[in-house]
């Protein structure tokens, strides 16, 4: 039985969570799932390494209590704002035309197209992803990668959305983890995020993915199954937050408390709800203050009329806004305010909804919290390496267990009549070495002892020798 840990890390401006995935023979379960309070993190990029290290050693060390496991590795994602999108085409002459097209040239060309990028880019930028967007030949034009393999021909082309970004924000994720002496596999989670909560129709139909995080908002568009566009903008339901803090002066974690309990997008759609009157009681003061819900449902719905306008406006930069069968699917935690999809499709005229992850492969339940619209990216990270059999982020505890000392041998039984029943086998003997004799004291009366019995011992020996002379 083969066994792995996974153990995936969101470094969100609000949370930071962390997931333990258990896979045995290929079968995934997830077996714990926590979040916490994030510092150090702005807009989804890490600007203080030191303050991040505290709340992320703390969930590492209560996982690693809870699991008896020991985390080496996490997997973590590539940050989700300033993200550069760059076209690379690559071609190759083939030696052999008459032979097909295998799935290591494919993965050949994709490589020499990275290399070929890698080499023109500005000092201070790393390549966090690359899509293939279509291939060539000469009998073949813009076809997937899974009509490609197998077709024959003597030039090969292909073509690739390439994604970038700069590295001193990876480089700060490095700061952290080995801070705490562990190592990171960063990924970038734009199709996983999409794996997770698309479906194989809407992709190939065309759907925009608009992600709303806690302070990054991200676009992805797919057209024919394909990732075909991807760009994000800087701010998210952070904001709302803040909207609601500086406008009813309240804390901003009362502030995030009443936007997710009692917050709408719409005040319009509000009906019975928009009478209601939400009473704030300040302990600390002692003073009471009445929020109106349709008044909070304002602050929201202009805020989030904003998000929703710079979505839009980077669907249409996409070349793509009139071909979306599919329409437009919300995820990320902003997604979960009432009537987020019903504002969508007023201002876009695109039927929309909420995605929510799902993922067929692995078992979420003991952990029915990774289901919600803010465990999205940890389960696009487990999908994506829950088939490597390379990742492996944790091992179990070595137990300390210390060895039993023999017991002390019983003394063997002779038997009643001495007949040894009963007696055990014995094993080889084991001549003792010999104890050095004590000196014999020598007082006075020693001495004389001693000489008494040389003398005696002189007389018997000479008789002897004389009575066999005799006999003689």
């Amino acid at each position: 039985m083969q066994e792995r840990f996974i153990a995936a890390v969101d470094l969100g401006a609000s949370k930071i969570s962390l997931s333990v995935c258990n896979v045995v023979d290929g079968v995934a379960q997830v077996l714990y799932y926590r979040q916490t309070e994030s510092q150090g993190i702005r807009h989804g990029i890490i600007f203080n390494p030191k303050k991040v290290c505290e709340p992320l050693a703390a969930l590492i060390r209560e996982a690693e209590e809870t699991l008896e496991i020991n985390i080496h590795e996490v997997v973590t994602a590539f940050p989700r704002w300033k993200v550069s999108t760059d076209e690379v085409e690559q071609s190759c002459n083939r030696s052999d035309p008459e032979s097909f097209i295998t799935e290591e040239e494919v993965t050949g060309l994709k490589e020499l197209a990275l290399e070929k990028f890698q080499s023109g880019i500005p000092a201070g930028t790393q390549i966090y992803g690359a899509v293939a967007q279509s291939y060539s030949t000469e009998d073949l034009f813009q076809a997937a990668e899974g009509d490609v393999v197998g077709v024959t021909g003597s030039k090969f082309e292909g073509s690739y959305k390439v994604f970038s970004g700069a590295v001193k924000p990876v480089s700060n994720i490095d700061k952290v983890m080995n801070e705490l002496g562990i190592s990171s596999r960063k990924l970038f989670l734009a199709e996983a995020v999409a794996e997770t909560v698309l479906s194989s129709d809407e992709k190939e139909h065309g759907v925009a993915l608009v992600e709303i995080g806690a302070s990054v908002t991200s676009v992805s568009v797919y057209h024919r199954g394909v990732l075909r566009f991807y760009d994000s903008f800087p701010f998210g339901g952070n904001a709302i937050t803040s909207d609601i803090h500086l406008e009813c002066g309240i804390q901003e974690g009362l502030a995030e408390n009443i936007k997710l309990g009692f917050g709408s997008c719409m005040p319009d759609r509000l009906q019975s709800l928009g009478e209601k009157i939400i009473q704030i009681h300040d302990n600390r003061t002692g003073e009471s203050q009445q929020l109106p819900v349709k008044y909070l449902s304002e602050i929201i719905g202009s805020r989030m009329r904003e998000i929703a306008g710079a979505a839009l406006f980077l669907i249409g930069k996409s070349g793509y806004a009139d071909s979306l069968r599919g329409g437009i699917v919300l995820t990320g935690g902003g997604a979960e305010l009432l009537s987020a999809s019903a504002l969508f499709t007023e201002l876009s005229g695109l039927p929309t909804r909420i995605g929510y992850p799902h993922e067929s492969g692995i078992s979420t339940d003991g952990c029915k919290d990774i289901c919600e619209l803010e465990g999205t990216s940890q389960l696009a990270m487990i999908a994506m390496v829950k088939d490597n059999e390379y990742v492996n982020c944790a091992i179990l505890k070595e137990l300390d267990v210390k060895p039993e000392e023999p017991a002390p041998e019983a003394p063997v039984s002779s038997g009643l009549f001495g007949d040894n029943k009963g007696e055990e086998p014995k094993g080889p003997e084991v001549t003792p070495e010999p104890k050095p004799k004590k000196p014999k004291k020598r007082g006075l009366f020693g001495g004389i002892t001693k000489t008494l019995t040389d003398f005696t011992g002189e007389l018997f020996d000479n008789n002897i020798d004389k009575g066999n002379e005799e006999d003689k």
